[in-house]
């Protein structure tokens, strides 16, 4: 990814490129400038993806020049910053499709949930010389696995792994079509585990890992980073509240099908109170536990619209614990971004 940093005070300039380095985002180059009118040029001479700009600024203050920047370039995301709250700026801004905003000073949590956002948004956008099933099966398969290393679960996650390299397979990659793909897929991997960590774990890297010479030993790579992220998120929970979120999750796995499963009833089962419980789970898994419920309720109708043609996509609605199949349709297609009508006939 290539950035323009467009702020006139060289302190802070320097400041925000020191958080872009140490930020869990792939950078392939960052370029300075002080205003709107050197932007415009290093636009013209270097192409970024993602331009940072602020809103104050002599010459040309930001909001004129995103203007100029949406007329000529409708593809680069932007990224405001203001030091003020002021919803009049950000309206502004925000009437030009920015893809969010920062309020200084700014942090470097702050800036990777900002990132992370913007390469989650439209991960196709980031990944456009791959096919359509590709952008989904691999956005699928990173979200998952993020999900899986928070729920701690090593079986799952080598499942997942082992289904996406299958899939890689089937379509016939070579193995510098696969190194190209998966420098992707750790994008959006990585960006969906500081969405629901809030942190990336520093001592879990797969940078020493990279010199795989085959896709075996690439998947081999990958699994033992997985594990080594797992071993990270372990270190640093209670045991005690762990035990409960566990167990919530094994009876959400077990009885994803019972109607009646809410977060009072799984609270009930785990002989603590329903706000403890909501507490607990969110803090852990950093989630709603009904989200939760409700994406694996989703991944099991998903993968018994797979597995299974021959049944109604009504049947699979009422085994996974919808209560009506026009409900369970929208929020199928809000999630796969495609209907279970057309994700079946599809598949």
């Amino acid at each position: 990814m290539r950035i323009l940093i467009v702020e006139d005070e060289a302190v802070i300039r320097k400041g925000i490129i020191k958080l872009l380095e140490n930020s869990h985002i792939a950078i392939t180059g960052i370029e300075e400038a002080k205003n709107g009118e050197e932007a415009l040029a290093a636009v013209s001479r270097t192409k970024p993806d993602l331009i940072i700009t602020d809103i104050q600024m002599a010459v040309m203050d930001g909001l004129d020049l995103i203007e100029n920047i949406r007329r000529s370039h409708a593809e680069i995301e932007l990224i405001v910053l203001t030091g003020h709250a002021d919803f009049h700026y950000i309206q502004r801004a925000l009437r030009n499709q920015v893809a969010d905003y920062l309020l200084k000073p700014i942090t470097q949590e702050g800036l990777n949930e900002v990132l992370s956002k913007t390469l989650l948004k439209d991960p196709a956008k980031w990944t456009s010389r791959m096919d359509n099933d590709t952008i989904r099966e691999m956005s699928g398969a990173a979200a998952g696995l993020a999900k899986d290393v928070l729920a701690e679960n090593r079986g799952e996650m080598r499942r997942r792994l082992d289904s996406w390299f299958g899939f890689c397979r089937g379509k016939g990659y070579s193995w510098t079509e696969l190194k190209r793909i998966m420098g992707h897929f750790e994008l959006l991997f990585r960006s969906e585990l500081y969405l629901v960590l809030k942190e990336y774990p520093q001592d879990s890297s797969l940078d020493s890992q990279r010199p795989a010479a085959s896709a075996h030993e690439l998947q081999s790579y990958w699994e033992h980073y997985l594990e080594q992220l797992i071993a990270s998120v372990a270190e640093k929970r209670s045991p005690r509240n762990k035990r409960v979120v566990d167990d919530a999750i094994r009876q959400m796995e077990a009885q994803y099908g019972d109607k009646e499963l809410n977060l009072q009833a799984l609270a009930d089962r785990s002989g603590v109170s329903s706000a403890y419980m909501s507490k607990m789970f969110r803090e852990i898994m950093g989630r709603p536990i009904t989200q939760y419920l409700n994406e694996l309720r989703l991944e099991k109708a998903r993968l018994m619209l797979l597995e299974q043609p021959e049944i109604k996509i009504a049947a699979v609605a009422d085994e996974c614990g919808f209560n009506d199949y026009p409900y369970f349709s929208k929020v199928f297609k809000k999630h796969y971004g495609i209907s279970p009508l057309e994700y079946k006939e599809k598949n």
